[in-house]
Order: C-alpha cells, then sequence, then structure tokens
C-alpha cells in the first residue's frame, strides 16, 4: 500500500487540512488517502468527530458517501492519472491508523466502483 499526500494535494485547496461540510451537514477533515497498486483499490479517509454522535447515525451520513466519492476522490485520482478500480470512503470519528482496531471509534465505510467516469455504489 501507498500512502500519499501526492493525491490529496490534487483534492481542492480548502479540504487539505480544513473542515468541509458535507451534504447531510456534517463538519470533516481529509484524513489521508492509501493507494494499493496491487489491488487497484484507493481509500479517501476522512474524519469528523461528530459522526456516531448527536445523530450523525450511519442512515444519516449515507449520502455523503457517494458526494465524497464523486466529487472529491474520483476527481483526485483522475487529475492524478492513477487508475483505481474501487475507491472505498471511510468516515470516522477521530484518525485511526490504517488496519489498526480502535474499539471506542466509530468508523463508517461505503465502496464504489468506477464505472463511464462515475462513482458506482457497490455493497460489501
Amino acid at each position: 500500500m501507498i500512502r500519499t499526500a501526492a493525491i490529496a494535494a490534487l483534492l481542492a485547496g480548502p479540504v487539505w487540512g480544513q473542515t468541509m461540510p458535507v451534504p447531510s451537514g456534517l463538519e470533516m477533515t481529509f484524513d489521508e488517502v492509501i493507494l494499493g497498486p496491487d489491488s487497484g483499490f484507493a481509500r479517501f479517509r476522512f474524519v469528523a468527530p461528530e459522526v456516531g454522535a448527536k445523530g450523525f447515525h450511519f442512515d444519516r451520513v449515507a449520502g455523503d458517501f457517494a458526494w465524497l466519492c464523486s466529487i472529491l476522490a474520483l476527481p483526485a485520482l483522475q487529475r492524478s492519472g492513477w487508475d483505481a478500480s474501487q475507491i472505498v470512503v471511510s468516515i470516522a470519528d477521530r484518525s485511526v491508523p490504517f488496519g489498526a482496531i480502535d474499539p471506542d471509534a466509530t468508523q463508517f465505510f461505503e465502496g464504489f466502483s468506477i464505472q463511464a467516469d462515475a462513482c458506482q455504489w457497490e455493497p460489501f
């Protein structure tokens, strides 16, 4: 796996290191991109401290995943020239090292394939 700031730098300027609103009204920050060259996966990770609390449960933020994929992740990959077959978007209440287990963290994930230059939801 490759952790890279190169693709992250291609995200819209205000996104990098700053709080941004998403359709649900949740405020989040971009955490990192992890590329899996052997798998074709690109993982875009976001942190939103209110996830899982104050009514921001999965059903309320579900629409944010497709928005993040189509508005941020896919365009960043296209500008970078990195050919992903899958995009995984995660939203967590705190930054958790990739692959680590934190029983106190709330983390939600959704996967997307790329079809006709668009994010297509793929249930896990």
